[in-house]
């Protein structure tokens, strides 16, 4: 049985907490990819506030999966801000 890379008690929260609480944006992924690896992923909703997280995470971790859920209720604008950000 592997070990479970998300914290799952208390005491695990506490040590993610004890370990990131004076890091910078860039350094809590800095350690959230070196923690969670290949298995690490963000979400977006590709809203104007997004620009600037999906800017900030793929400087460190230029690769990282960004997953989307299109609810297919979204303004053709997110749309095509969606694709603008994805190139």
């Amino acid at each position: 049985m592997t070990e479970s890379l998300a914290p799952n008690t208390t005491d695990d929260i506490d040590a993610v907490l004890a370990a990131t609480a004076s890091a910078s944006p860039e350094q809590f992924i800095v350690w959230a990819a070196q923690r969670y690896g290949d298995g690490l992923a963000m979400t977006s909703s590709f809203g104007a506030q997004s620009a600037v997280m999906l800017h900030l995470a793929t400087q460190v971790v230029p690769h990282i999966p960004v997953i989307w859920i299109d609810t297919g209720f979204n303004f053709p604008e997110t749309y095509q801000f969606a694709d603008a950000l994805t190139r």
